[in-house]
């Protein structure tokens, strides 16, 4: 008698046997961390880079050209007031000031000749032995030597100073922060020669961008941190508010002078300056955490997020217009609203409508999370013992 239908109905019930005791798997709902936008004074700041400097940065340079004698400072030096940076060689401006008092003394000598030589044709012509003409005559003479000693004078007040020009001295009491020449070195005049760091009080320069410019004013309160300190933050006040940018770029020069702390810093010194924005109908609205924020085709977007019941919710896709990155995230104009709660991370990931688990607190990690469920497994099918 053949066998073989009577193993393929047993194989048929095995089958159907183990289809009854394979459990079907449930739906997995994935947990999402999220945010809940606060009011805008959690996000009205920037922070901008900058580098420090000295309250006053003086580049000195001598006012006419030579040969340099003597560089007597190094970087570093304190100096004083008046104390000598460099001095060039003099000897041709001492020639050009004799050559220039020389013709001054002539000039003057002319002067008095013409002075005396018109007295008297005066006098003549009172008496009248002199002719109106000749009285014109020599009023001139005297008028044009009186304006020669004049400019004979002014060339020797020049030749002077061009003189005391050769020697360089500090204008202010400060601390060398660079020498720029070597002795024996030709400058022209205007090379520079030195910088001098003077003032107490130390200033950050940053630049901002044109739509946080606007959000600034001369006085305002500013947070100045150095890296270099361990992090240190120390407070500052806007002096100085660009009105154009530079050199064609987008940005605006913005100063910033530490009120507190300028022991501590030097000239050169890296810093980040966190701007406070004062409450402005344009200023940032809201921060988000950048992680929040997708971007696709249609547009910059976020998910917010709706509680349902037990622990569920479901996520919904909202366009927003986003500005510049602040100190805590992105800015967000406009989108959202305070109390709105926002997926921040697996946007990427998400879809809208899709149902997720709810941590018990914003930003929490998700916590009481069921794992999937999986089927027990099947016992293997054994191949029946033949009929004999």
């Amino acid at each position: 008698m053949p066998k073989k239908p009577i193993f393929v109905a047993a194989a048929a019930l095995l089958t159907l046997t183990g289809c009854e005791n394979k459990a079907e798997e449930p739906e997995v709902i994935r947990p999402v961390r999220y945010v809940m936008v606060e009011g805008s004074d959690a996000a009205r700041q920037s922070t901008f880079s900058g580098v420090a400097k000295a309250g006053q940065e003086s580049r000195l340079s001598f006012q006419v050209s030579g040969q340099v004698l003597e560089v007597p400072i190094n970087v570093g030096d304190t100096v004083e007031k008046g104390q000598s940076i460099a001095r060039m060689d003099p000897a041709d401006y001492s020639l050009q000031l004799q050559n220039a008092q020389s013709s001054a003394a002539q000039s003057r000598a002319q002067e008095r000749n013409a002075k005396a030589t018109y007295e008297r044709t005066r006098a003549l012509y009172e008496n009248q032995n002199a002719s109106a003409q000749d009285l014109d005559a020599d009023r001139t003479a005297y008028e044009s030597a009186r304006a020669g000693l004049a400019s004979a004078n002014q060339q020797a007040r020049l030749r002077q100073r061009q003189l005391g020009y050769t020697h360089l001295k500090a204008p202010e009491a400060g601390t060398i922060a660079t020498v720029d020449i070597e002795v024996n070195e030709y400058v022209r005049a205007g090379e520079l020669v030195a910088t001098l760091l003077a003032g107490e009080q130390i200033e950050v320069g940053v630049s901002v961008s044109a739509s946080v410019i606007r959000s600034i004013r001369q006085g305002d309160a500013a947070q100045v941190r150095f890296d270099v300190l361990g992090g240190k933050v120390l407070p500052g006040e806007v002096t100085e508010v660009g009105v154009s940018s530079v050199s064609g770029a987008t940005t605006f020069p913005i100063t910033v002078r530490l009120t507190e702390g300028e022991n501590l810093v030097r000239a050169g010194m890296a810093a980040d300056v966190t701007f406070s924005f004062a409450s402005e109908e344009n200023g940032p609205k809201y921060a988000l955490p950048t992680s929040a924020v997708g971007e696709d085709q249609k547009g910059r977007f976020v998910f917010k997020l709706e509680k349902t019941s037990d622990g569920l919710g479901t996520v919904h896709r909202s366009p927003v217009d986003v500005g510049e990155i602040l100190s805590d995230g992105i800015e967000i104009r406009g989108g959202v609203v305070p109390g709105d709660l926002v997926v921040t991370a697996g946007v990427s990931r998400i879809y809208d409508g899709l149902q997720v688990r709810v941590p018990a607190r914003p930003g929490s990690e998700p916590e009481n999370v069921a794992p999937p469920v999986e089927a027990p497994p099947a016992e293997a099918p054994t191949e029946p013992a033949e009929t004999p």
